[in-house]
């Protein structure tokens, strides 16, 4: 059973429509235009993990991407046109990871990521709106600002609870309410946000080209499928970037850092942004 047109009401899907609608295509004030080159893709620093080794020079065509990862709202309008698949839905249960999934949420979230989906679901609703998953070498190029090299997307600074949504003090109390381990804080200070935020929530984490969250928020699905990058290794996983609201460690959060999962992994922290 369906209960979209009761969460989301034609004026708040349309409100939340910013990342992206179909009907008509993407507006360009909605995409960044990231200029193509060649860069240096992954890190030799002493706080990269092996996956990120070694520096290797990739070149990257012009494309663009959206600003912010894709809404609730936005995928709502999906699933009413019947071209993508529902999402794990909100459960009141405690303890069941589901308790911080946006879809079917108790506040509506029409304006925060949608999560708990899984890379088929994301590439569908890419093609749904004339646009695709970006691959990971497209999205640290837009990250890390090209030849810029930045450690982070707003630069080399630290990351801290005006630059992006991860975990601050709000987020574990909140997940120790929501009977889950607290686990590490990012920073001491709180972010405002114990969960997802509304997308475009810190603009002063945004990239040189104007991409918001690229660091926090949700990790995103990529179109890349894992393999180190001296071509040793390959897994059936796909790539994703950014970190999410929940982590903890500062690491997770850098332009060049990478984690991989099952195709099928449905999770609270797992969402996306679409590229063209």
């Amino acid at each position: 059973m369906r209960f979209v047109g009761l969460l989301f009401p034609a004026a708040i899907v349309g409100a939340a429509c910013a990342t992206t609608c179909a009907r008509g295509g993407p507006k360009a004030s909605d995409m960044a235009e990231i200029p193509g080159g060649t860069f240096a893709m992954g890190s030799d620093a002493a706080d990269a993990n092996e996956n990120e080794k070694p520096v290797h020079k990739v070149t990257v065509a012009r494309f663009w991407l959206d600003r912010t990862e894709v809404t609730v709202g936005a995928y709502a309008e999906c699933v009413r046109a019947g071209k993508c698949s529902e999402p794990e839905p909100y459960t009141a249960e405690r303890g069941n990871y589901r308790v911080f999934c946006n879809w079917h949420h108790p506040e509506g979230r029409a304006s925060h990521p949608i999560n708990c989906v899984d890379y088929e679901q994301a590439k569908a609703f890419c093609a749904w709106a004339g646009k695709r998953l970006p691959t990971e070498e497209e999205w640290e190029l837009a990250a890390r600002a090209g030849g810029e090299g930045r450690k982070f997307p707003w630069g080399n600074d630290e990351p801290g609870p005006t630059r992006l949504n991860a975990c601050g003090a709000e987020c574990t109390k909140n997940l120790i309410a929501q009977r889950f381990p607290g686990g590490k804080t990012m920073y001491a200070a709180s972010d405002g946000w114990p969960e997802t935020a509304p997308v475009g929530s810190f603009p002063a984490g945004a990239s040189k080209h104007g991409v918001l969250d690229l660091a926090g928020n949700v990790w995103e699905w990529t179109a890349s499928l894992y393999a180190t990058y001296d071509g040793s290794t390959s897994e059936p996983k796909r790539v994703l970037r950014g970190g999410s609201w929940g982590g903890g460690d500062v690491r997770t959060e850098r332009t060049t850092n990478r984690f991989r999962l099952d195709p099928s992994s449905r999770a609270q922290f797992l969402g996306f942004r679409c590229a063209k």
